[in-house]
């Protein structure tokens, strides 16, 4: 009798275990992206344009390039075709001279994923600590900057795009913005909180 008893506690430990570990792992990661606050603001202009305006959410006292999740919000000033986006991302990967090679895939992933931008939209991105990267569109960006922002406010006010699970992309598009390498040091400097 106890033998039976025994193996049916075991099974069902075995049973529950892992549906109690995905749902400990699912709140660790939403209780981690919750606690980030915004680390910096920036705008960038091109020439007499205005582009768009840009704002990183990170966890931590101060910003470290390693350490994830992040968020990087744009909220564009101008209208822009989806495709200009992705070339432009193309570009600025080039000018960093960064050899990827998952490039061509993410950019035909971003061609499917990024509508057509008008002034006013905001694209997010959120790279959780497992280096996996979702995008967000909002048509509207809330009137005021929060101090802080989290996967389930996006979630709660923006619409999820898709996401892309190879953990080199955030990385790599984070870093058109926050590497060293940066086609934009003063922007990247304002951003990561030190003007």
């Amino acid at each position: 009798m106890f033998k039976q008893l025994n193996g049916l506690i075991l099974s069902a430990a075995l049973i529950v275990a892992p549906a109690v570990a995905s749902m400990q792992a699912e709140a660790s990661t939403s209780t981690e992206l919750s606690e980030l606050d915004l680390r910096g603001t920036a705008d960038l202009r091109y020439l007499f344009w205005d582009v768009y305006s840009a704002a990183l959410y990170t966890g931590g006292e101060a910003y470290r390039e390693t350490e994830y999740p992040q968020i990087l919000s744009l909220t564009y000033k101008r209208d822009i075709e989806a495709q200009e986006l992705v070339d432009a991302t193309e570009e600025q990967w080039q000018k960093q001279r960064l050899s990827l090679d998952n490039s061509e895939q993410w950019l035909r992933q971003l061609a499917q994923l990024w509508p057509d931008i008008r002034k006013g939209n905001q694209l997010i991105l959120v790279v959780d600590e497992d280096l996996q990267s979702r995008f967000y569109f909002r048509p509207e960006p809330p009137a005021e900057l929060s101090a802080s922002l989290s996967e389930s406010d996006l979630k709660a006010s923006a619409r999820f795009l898709g996401a892309i699970k190879d953990s080199a992309f955030g990385p790599a598009f984070l870093g058109i913005w926050l590497s060293e390498k940066t086609t934009e040091p003063e922007l990247r400097k304002q951003l990561i909180g030190r003007r």
